[in-house]
């Protein structure tokens, strides 16, 4: 789903966050669908989990994602 380029001068987390704007943008992750729980992407990816939710809390401030309660 997410790929990590490791050369890039781009922080992980932006890395992150553009590959999930992308989907988004492109109707892969439909409204109202659940993202990714953080610990099983940052596993799958093989970072750090703030990292993940770092990415997460920058696509919240975007506007592209919401938490739900």
């Amino acid at each position: 789903m997410i790929t990590i380029d490791y050369q890039s001068k781009l922080p992980l987390y932006e890395q992150i966050a553009e590959r999930f704007q992308a989907l988004i943008l492109r109707g892969a992750l439909p409204p109202g669908s659940q993202m990714p729980a953080v610990r099983s992407l940052a596993v799958e990816l093989s970072i750090n989990p703030n990292t993940i939710q770092k990415a997460f809390a920058l696509l919240e401030q975007q506007g592209y994602i919401y938490p739900v309660r």
